[in-house]
């Protein structure tokens, strides 16, 4: 997969030796990664991405402005209340099948008509998304805008972003949207 780590890492005039400290490896393995003789896991993202400084989706080059499914309006307590046939955004942005809703509402940080873009994640990659606000796609369609913790058992636990809001506890999921990139509706 094409990558940008020596991109920002000579934006930043850091040599290997110095992103390698960084991450705690060796400036070799930082070569490996830069070239793409090793593979880029979520973990070196992060690790990188946190090192220089820039959003771990930073890191991936995206040949292309990809199209992106609108699911439709988040509303009352960060829930869909409207979803939308064919609608796509256009954007430049780095993730892997990307997903956006438009807020109808205010819901914790996020403002009334924004768009936020996120990236999907199913199966055992949700696991990336611990600890992080989420779109979450239920198994009945419904979809929630939620901070995703550790639950109890295996299932994460959806936490509202506001204080009165419900917490669903070890709830199945369908899919995980990671947010990435959030955006003023013009």
């Amino acid at each position: 997969m094409k990558n940008r780590i020596r991109h920002y890492r000579r934006q930043r005039h850091m040599t290997l030796k110095a992103l390698a400290e960084s991450v705690g490896t060796t400036p070799q393995t930082v070569s490996r990664l830069e070239t793409e003789v090793m593979t880029l896991s979520a973990d070196w993202l992060e690790r990188l991405g946190s090192a220089l400084g820039v959003h771990a989706s930073e890191l991936l080059d995206a040949p292309e402005k990809p199209e992106i499914p609108m699911l439709g309006l988040l509303g009352v307590d960060g829930a869909l209340t409207r979803p939308t046939e064919g609608e796509k955004v256009i954007l430049d942005v780095r993730a892997e099948r990307p997903v956006a809703v438009r807020l109808t509402q205010s819901y914790g940080p996020y403002r009334a008509g924004e768009i936020l873009v996120a990236s999907r994640l199913e199966g055992s990659d949700m696991v990336e998304a611990l600890g992080r606000d989420c779109l979450c796609g239920l198994p009945n369609g419904n979809v929630l805008l939620r901070r995703v913790i550790r639950g109890a058992g295996e299932r994460p636990t959806l936490v509202s972003l506001t204080s009165d809001g419900e917490i669903y506890y070890n709830q199945e999921l369908s899919w995980l949207g990671r947010l990435v990139l959030r955006l003023e509706y013009i």
